[in-house]
């Protein structure tokens, strides 16, 4: 679990719409965006608009009948060194709920902003991928069906194509980009190995090329939906990069 930090500034009246192609981290929800961004002139902070514009109560499909509630404060406990930590983690994508979120108290269920908002389906290379709160295949990263880091196991979102060839868990999608993030700074999307993020098996020969190409197309269009970036910007020097390392 993270340990918590939460500094607040006063800049609800100076947010004004903009767009800057480079990765950001939410002041709300504490995840990362990219492109489109609400962005205070004075102090800097950024906000998906999600999280600049949240709803009061709002339901999900995936999660019939639940009611959730917009919640500014994540849910906290004490570790063994009485620190606070957060102890919710999103239903959707598996990782900590750190700021904003959506809670349901009846069925003990909560919700990043940005997960909520998750296209429900995407277009790749005339393939479609259904976004899935349970799978039956593994995920191409993680080789697992659901999502484990020891003190919980949650069933994770997924993006999974018609054919079922194609599996991408959103939180392992996340994972990435955090990593990316921490080792390289706003580019580290650009230094990113595809090896590293997929394990092929069973792929070689003059058809492995092929897959690779697929791949790229799906990991491009799947970033662009996690990060908020609907022109697919954030692709180009990625899956350039992802080429050279496929070489």
């Amino acid at each position: 679990m993270s340990i918590i930090k939460r500094t607040h500034h006063n800049c609800d009246e100076h947010y004004e719409l903009t767009s800057i192609q480079k990765l950001f981290t939410c002041y709300g929800c504490k995840m990362k965006g990219f492109g489109q961004r609400y962005q205070c002139k004075f102090c800097g902070q950024n906000l998906h608009s999600e999280c600049r514009f949240p709803k009061n109560i709002i339901s999900h499909e995936f999660f019939g009948g639940s009611i959730f509630t917009f919640r500014d404060e994540p849910f906290t406990r004490r570790d063994r060194n009485n620190r606070k930590e957060y102890s919710k983690c999103c239903d959707a994508c598996g990782k900590d709920v750190c700021g904003f979120s959506y809670h349901c108290e009846t069925d003990n269920l909560d919700l990043h902003p940005c997960c909520r908002n998750l296209d429900r389906k995407l277009l790749i290379d005339d393939t479609v991928f259904d976004l899935r709160p349970k799978v039956s295949s593994r995920c191409k990263s993680c080789k697992r069906r659901k999502i484990s880091d020891g003190d919980r196991d949650v069933p994770g979102w997924a993006y999974v194509s018609t054919c079922d060839k194609y599996n991408f868990h959103v939180f392992c999608m996340l994972e990435m980009v955090h990593e990316a993030w921490m080792k390289n700074g706003e580019m580290g999307l650009e230094k990113v190995e595809l090896r590293q993020l997929v394990k092929f098996s069973g792929n070689k020969g003059s058809g492995r090329g092929a897959v690779f190409e697929t791949m790229k197309s799906v990991l491009k269009i799947i970033l662009a939906a996690l990060l908020g970036d609907p022109t697919a910007l954030i692709s180009s020097a990625f899956v350039e990069l992802v080429s050279r390392s496929l070489g």
